[in-house]
């Protein structure tokens, strides 16, 4: 159910909801040629005076469509699809995500109507646009953009952890979505179930945008990340090259991101190790040659590496079962799929991160997982430990234009850039 709030927002500095005049705020985004062509005939000069109009701020939550939302704050199903409709050319509703606000202007033509005629609609997506719907002097809907005028500055939090990574960065009131990018880029470096330990330290710097008059704030891209282990300390910066790569590089100019991810399923937790195990089915011990992660049905699986689709189809115990060639050396293997990705087929180029199939327990399992195998030089491997190489090298010019802006960074984020130690073998930032 949508979450109707008493929010202040750029149509409404009233904390309450009730029948008002619309504001000078919200008047100023009506398009003015619109007011100038507003029908004049009998009936609608007689709503117009019967009218009154009120602001309803809302925000999604949870399982809401924006059709369902316009509808539970009142507005007739016809109007709610037409104001929807004028609204898909400017943005995909799909990456709209719980807690989007937006602001309806609605008209009460009489206090016994039960449904309210929508005359606004309004939202803030990103950081530098605004959308706007609007009633036409025909009675259907127009939709704009506006650009708008943003501040930006960088966010430096650190801590120490307690019970987990997650609960220490969730303390310091880091917003949710760099927190999933801190967890992207660092679960490239660190198996956070055996790497991470109370007493370890994090720190990281995150892009923070306001919105001025709208009085909203975003969070931006995740820009630094740092985190001291026990025996090691892994320190990553954003960087964009001249040929227009961006990822986080370490001091030395490697990138984090590998040729193959470790973790080629969303959010999946890691059951079973590579080696002799017990067969969850069959019951006795065999070798296990690869990783199995736990994740509900219909989880994303992601292609490791960039590469061609050798198999696609169902193969024995496997289940479902894709393998990819990635270059002359390694290939990778996914199996006990529910279903493969509609454009995925045999003889197809796959990009990294691209998804290709979804968790599954098609073939010999106990339950939903997804079986991970590496192969290196056609054998199969342990995708924990083997050596892969960074995805980026920067080197020369490119070397050296990442590390003034590198320090440059933690200049801003007023970080003081560790000595070279034994155990800090990856952040060597020169001084000066």
């Amino acid at each position: 159910m949508a979450i109707i709030m008493l929010l202040e927002w750029p149509f409404s500095r009233n904390p309450d909801i009730k029948e008002q005049n619309v504001s000078a705020s919200a008047a100023a985004f009506l398009d003015t040629d619109h007011a100038q062509r507003e029908d004049t005939s009998p009936e609608q000069t007689s709503i117009r005076q019967e009218a009154t109009k009120m602001t309803i701020p809302l925000v999604l939550a949870p399982g809401d469509t924006l059709l369902g939302v316009l509808t539970e704050a009142g507005i007739p199903t016809s109007e709610a699809y037409a104001a929807i409709n004028r609204l898909k050319g400017l943005i995909d509703l799909r990456t709209l995500k719980v807690g989007q606000r937006l602001d309806l202007i609605v008209s009460i033509v009489s206090e016994k109507a039960k449904e309210r005629r929508l005359e606004n609609l309004t939202l803030l997506p990103e950081t530098d646009r605004l959308i706007f719907v609007q009633r036409t002097s025909s009675n259907s809907f127009d939709a704009q953009t506006q650009q708008i005028k943003h501040s930006a500055r960088l966010i430096s939090v650190s801590g120490v952890v307690d019970t987990s990574l997650y609960e220490a960065v969730r303390k310091q009131e880091v917003p949710q979505s760099i927190l999933l990018q801190l967890y992207d880029v660092m679960g490239l470096a660190v198996d956070f179930q055996r790497d991470i330990r109370e007493g370890d330290r994090f720190a990281l710097g995150y892009e923070r945008f306001d919105d001025g008059d709208y009085e909203q704030a975003h969070p931006g891209k995740l820009s630094y990340v740092s985190v001291t282990l026990a025996d090691r300390k892994l320190s990553y910066f954003r960087y964009k090259t001249r040929e227009g790569f961006t990822g986080f590089f370490d001091a030395k100019g490697n990138s984090v991101q590998t040729n193959l991810i470790k973790t080629p399923v969303d959010g999946g937790q890691l059951s079973s190790l590579f080696g002799q195990r017990e067969h969850p089915v069959l019951g006795y011990t065999r070798m296990h040659k690869g990783l199995d992660f736990a994740a509900p049905r219909g989880t994303p699986v992601l292609a490791a590496g960039d590469g061609i689709v050798t198999q696609l189809k169902r193969k024995g115990s496997f289940g479902k079962y894709i393998s990819i060639r990635h270059d002359n050396r390694y290939s990778t293997a996914y199996a006990h799929l529910s279903k493969y990705k509609d454009n995925v087929e045999q003889g197809r180029r796959v990009r990294q991160g691209e998804v290709i199939g979804y968790v599954g327990a098609t073939g010999l399992v106990s339950g939903p997982n997804l079986h991970y195998e590496v192969m290196q030089d056609g054998k199969q491997v342990n995708p924990m430990t083997v050596e892969l190489s960074s995805r980026q090298i920067l080197t020369d010019d490119e070397l050296a234009r990442f590390r003034r802006t590198a320090k440059r960074l933690l200049q801003d984020l007023k970080i003081k850039a560790p000595k070279n130690t034994a155990q800090d073998e990856s952040y060597i930032l020169e001084e000066g």
